[in-house]
């Protein structure tokens, strides 16, 4: 009777050591899939952000250009102005 109490506990503790073998298998897989969707994510903002900034200095110099195409323009027209008085 004493053998069939240890080939019963022992068969319960493996059963369970499998179990928590196949969730902590499980967890670790997701912990991969997370952080693979996390440097996914990351590359892609600094992609966005990358390009925002980008855009933000072309917007800066075609401003800057047209202003001093403005200003050549009002100047150019005062000197006409004056050239006919």
């Amino acid at each position: 009777m004493h053998c069939t109490f240890c080939e019963n506990y022992f068969s319960k503790r493996l059963d369970l050591t499998f179990h928590l073998f196949v969730c902590a298998l499980a967890g670790a897989g997701a912990a991969v899939i997370a952080m693979v969707h996390y440097l996914m994510v990351l590359a892609a903002n600094w992609a966005y952000v990358k390009d925002a900034c980008r855009m933000q200095k072309y917007e800066d110099i075609k401003t800057k250009e047209e202003q001093e195409l403005h200003d050549i323009h009002s100047t150019r027209s005062k000197e006409r102005l004056n050239a006919y008085t």
